[in-house]
């Protein structure tokens, strides 16, 4: 089973200054070296918030530039590094993500709830594949990119630790998750399942509806 946000299209970056088009926003963009190295939370809060304003939802207030050119989006993410603000060690549990966005929500009059999935305090023996498959099935089924923090990338080798991307779709099936993604502003792939099953820390999940 195929499952996806209705328009992905939507997380289209483009930059009129180097004819480049880009999936989703890359935390180089940000002014401050800092935010260079640990923005990657804030950049998939603002790929979410862009998103979720252009869907259709009357959310428009989430994104209020004229454009998804770059130096638009570049500002949606200097709005939300200031909610999504990573600390010392970034921002490295899914708490962080949601006390902040959940606060920009609030400044922007919107009532949205996060659904949240994560691998905190559960063995690896005792973590359940169909419950990620459920979990991913229902946030992009109700038309919201997925924000993944995987802080261990376990066997999956494909995905770098201690970061966050922006699940736009996924591949289904009896024993695999096989995810889309954007990261730093390129559409990836990778297994979603293996990581679930093999990462030794934090991770998690979120959605919002």
């Amino acid at each position: 089973m195929f499952v996806s946000v209705k328009n992905p299209e939507l997380l289209r970056i483009t930059s009129s200054v180097d004819n480049t088009a880009y999936f989703g926003g890359d935390q180089e963009w940000y002014e401050k070296k800092w935010n260079k190295d640990a923005g990657c939370g804030a950049t998939s809060a603002a790929n979410l918030s862009a998103y979720l304003a252009a869907s259709g939802k009357g959310l428009k207030n989430l994104y209020p530039y004229e454009t998804m050119e770059k130096s638009d989006f570049t500002k949606q993410m200097e709005d939300l590094i200031l909610y999504v603000t990573p600390g010392a060690m970034g921002v490295n549990h899914v708490k962080k993500f949601t006390d902040g966005f959940d606060r920009f929500l609030k400044d922007r009059n919107t009532a949205l709830t996060a659904k949240v999935l994560t691998t905190d305090k559960v063995p690896k023996a005792e973590r359940k594949l169909s419950e990620l498959m459920d979990f991913v099935r229902d946030g992009l089924s109700a038309d919201c990119p997925i924000a993944f923090l995987n802080l261990s990338k376990g066997e999956e080798k494909r995905i770098q630790g201690w970061h966050w991307i922006t699940i736009t779709a996924a591949e289904i099936t009896e024993d695999k998750v096989k995810a889309i993604a954007s990261d730093e502003g390129k559409r990836i792939e990778f297994d979603l399942g293996l990581w679930f099953l093999t990462t030794r820390r934090h991770g998690g999940l979120i959605y919002y509806s």
